[in-house]
């Protein structure tokens, strides 16, 4: 018989829901190609580490939401190891774990850099309102997402990865300001 927490848990859940009930989370880079064999092994290792796990993937990372922080570690483990990260886009080629740490401080540095940018275009509000605007519509998140972009690209024409930058400042706002930013979704869409 299942339990309420059964029905949460293997129904619907509102990224609120899934970081309350799945705290702890372990990111893939996700740029390139993974074979379905790889694909297939990530799968596996997550369903073993915990059948109720979560995931999801915007602006080219891929996430694992797992409950305990051993079932992340576990998991970020395995993708390190086995080379499971792809830092180049549409590449089968897997990275060295020195190339993956060294992306991963690549990425906070620029994440930092964008926000200043979006800062001082005072742009960081229009662009995460495009992309809200288009969810509350009943557009899907990529979609939603590439509206923010040109957004981004009507500000500032010098932009060269107009999608990152959007993403950048989609992610920032959902993460900082989750209720006013959901509050434009009907259902509690997910990002």
């Amino acid at each position: 018989m299942m339990t309420s927490e059964d029905d949460i848990v293997r129904g619907y859940l509102s990224s609120a829901d899934v970081e309350r009930l799945f705290p702890a989370r372990v990111a893939r880079i996700a740029r390139g190609t993974l074979t379905y064999t790889e694909k297939g092994r990530i799968l596996v290792k997550a369903g073993e580490i915990d059948p109720k796990w979560r995931g999801g993937k915007f602006n080219g990372i891929e996430y694992f939401h797992f409950r305990f922080p051993e079932q992340s570690a576990t998991m970020a483990a395995f993708l390190l190891r086995d080379g499971l990260h792809r830092l180049v886009p549409e590449s089968l080629q897997a990275p060295t774990p020195a190339e993956v740490e060294a992306e991963w401080q690549r990425l906070a540095a620029q994440r930092e850099a964008i926000l200043g940018w979006a800062r001082a275009k005072k742009a960081l509000s229009e662009i995460v309102q495009t992309y809200r605007f288009e969810r509350r519509r009943g557009t899907y998140s990529h979609s939603a997402h590439a509206a923010a972009a040109k957004t981004v690209e009507q500000i500032d024409r010098s932009v060269d990865d107009a999608m990152t930058y959007a993403g950048v400042c989609i992610e920032w706002a959902e993460r900082e300001h989750r209720a006013w930013f959901w509050r434009c979704a009907p259902n509690d869409q997910v990002l």
